[in-house]
């Protein structure tokens, strides 16, 4: 009897837990809609096939395919573009691309539209100046391109290559190069020339240790001293030469101008003689521009007339013929405009002659190339050295050299080219030369190159002008600044490719 008390007892507490459970979690139908709400899709007494597209039911609420997609938008592209980003993620979501540039989402990847001046896979490359970095892999010149970020451009006389960076020569005589028969002879001469220094170096009297490379420590040093050391292999190999002792007067003149060396015939092909029509005597130098026109410093023309000169190219020794020279009358003359030789004989120091018959070009008489300015004044200022001749005096007040000579000087920073010098140094100048060595260029070399070579391709950097004496201690050779008058040497003689670009 007692068990059957506790048996209802038990059921009577069960029987009020549920009641009170049932009032606390169970909602009216009415009330628990508010709390979950569900889309009905397949009680709707229609078939999914029959009701529009819809892109959230097809592919957010489910996994769609491509077709089903498809079928929601109707249009190819509009579908691969949402398909990239439903299979892949959208990958311009961290904003990769830099200056302003566009993302366009790809498989795994993007695009960046890169505003005009910048390139690179996120735009992160300023194209203007891609240029300074190795001239843009260029032969000859480079400029900025929007797509590709660099283009490269030629010399007159030459073509681009398939590969968009090398330069090829359209013809026999193309600009600023050296023919391959010179090029022969100067291989020979300085095989000779090793020879000859190994033959110094071992004999008993050479001052020379065995082990030595260079002159001993009272030479004169090859390198100024404030210009860092430069590796041989960018130097002409002419250039190791030992310095030839200091010429007094009363020695020998033959044996070298000051502190250069004797040119090779042909070496430098581009050097034009201004020579007396009654003296027949050499007064200054000039740059072969074109079969018609030369080049040369204002101040050699000062007083004279087209009929008191004429123009000699091939030539190499003046007081032999060589058979490689050719004479040629000027048919008309122009001085820089704003040259003025009584507010400075040296400022704006360049003038254009034209001939009255062209040259026929050769191994021995060809021109030498016009770059661009910026090009040129890159050249100018990163180039280890350049090259100068002429048939000047080989010391101050000496006696001219009958035979073309040559020099090479670097480019010196314009703050210790003015501050060397106690005349004004304008920006249309440049010096180069060495502050102790007595390496220069001299009287009668007025009007001459200053060339500079890039790869195989010798371009004109500038035109021997003036100096105070000539290797002078603390005193540097002065030259106009031809990357400044390529405007002017454009209109005159006609050669205007690549030299309109700043």
């Amino acid at each position: 009897m007692a068990g059957f008390s506790l048996v209802l007892i038990a059921c009577g507490l069960l029987a009020e837990t549920w009641t009170s459970c049932d009032a606390s979690v169970f909602l009216p139908r009415h009330m628990a809609g508010s709390v979950l709400k569900r889309h009905r899709r397949y009680n709707t007494g229609r078939l999914e096939e029959v009701l529009a597209d819809n892109l959230e039911r097809e592919c957010i609420e489910e996994k769609c395919n491509f077709e089903e997609a498809r079928e929601y938008f109707e249009h190819g592209e509009k579908t691969m573009e949402f398909w990239v980003s439903y299979i892949d993620g959208d990958q311009c979501l961290s904003s990769p691309c830099q200056n302003g540039a566009e993302c366009k989402d790809a498989m795994s990847s993007y695009i960046c539209w890169c505003p005009v001046g910048f390139s690179g896979k996120n735009c992160e490359i300023e194209t203007a100046r891609q240029c300074d970095i190795n001239n843009g892999g260029c032969m000859h010149f480079c400029r900025a391109d929007r797509f590709r970020g660099v283009g490269c451009d030629c010399a007159v006389g030459y073509k681009l290559a398939r590969d968009g960076r090398t330069c090829e020569p359209e013809g026999n005589f193309s600009c600023g190069r050296i023919g391959k028969s010179i090029i022969t002879a100067l291989s020979t001469r300085t095989l000779r020339t090793d020879l000859a220094l190994d033959s110094v170096g071992n004999g008993k009297n050479s001052s020379l240790p065995p082990n030595a490379t260079g002159p001993p420590p009272s030479t004169t040093p090859l390198v100024k001293a404030t210009n860092p050391p430069l590796s041989q292999s960018r130097w002409p190999s002419w250039v190791f030469s030992p310095t030839l002792p200091t010429i007094l007067p009363g020695q020998s003149t033959e044996n070298r101008i000051v502190g250069g060396n004797e040119v090779t015939h042909g070496e430098v092909p581009w050097q034009a003689a201004l020579i007396d029509n009654v003296k027949k005597v050499v007064f200054c130098g000039g740059s072969i521009l074109s079969d018609v026109w030369v080049i040369t410093a204002a101040h050699c023309l000062e007083g004279l007339d087209t009929n008191s000169y004429f123009i000699r190219a091939g030539e190499h020794h003046v007081r032999k013929d060589e058979g490689t020279e050719s004479d040629h009358q000027v048919a008309e003359q122009h001085t820089h405009p704003l040259y003025d030789v009584k507010s400075s004989q040296y400022n704006h120091d360049v003038a254009l002659v034209r001939l009255s018959t062209p040259i026929s070009f050769s191994d021995y008489a060809l021109p030498v190339c016009l770059g661009s300015r910026a090009f040129t004044e890159m050249l100018l200022t990163a180039g280890p050295t350049s090259l100068v001749s002429g048939w000047g005096k080989v010391l101050f007040e000496g006696a001219e050299s009958p035979v073309l000579r040559k020099v090479e000087v670097p480019y010196v920073e314009r703050t210790e080219c003015k501050e060397s010098s106690s005349d004004r140094i304008t920006r249309n100048m440049f010096c180069a030369g060495y502050l102790t060595e007595l390496k220069d260029s001299c009287q009668g070399d007025s009007g001459g190159p200053h060339a500079t070579r890039y790869h195989d391709t010798w371009f004109l950097t500038g035109i021997v002008s003036w100096g105070e004496e000539c290797a002078k201690g603390g005193k540097y050779g002065i030259y106009t600044h031809v990357a400044r008058y390529y405007p002017w040497i454009a209109r005159i003689t006609g050669i205007k490719k690549n030299l309109e670009r700043p």
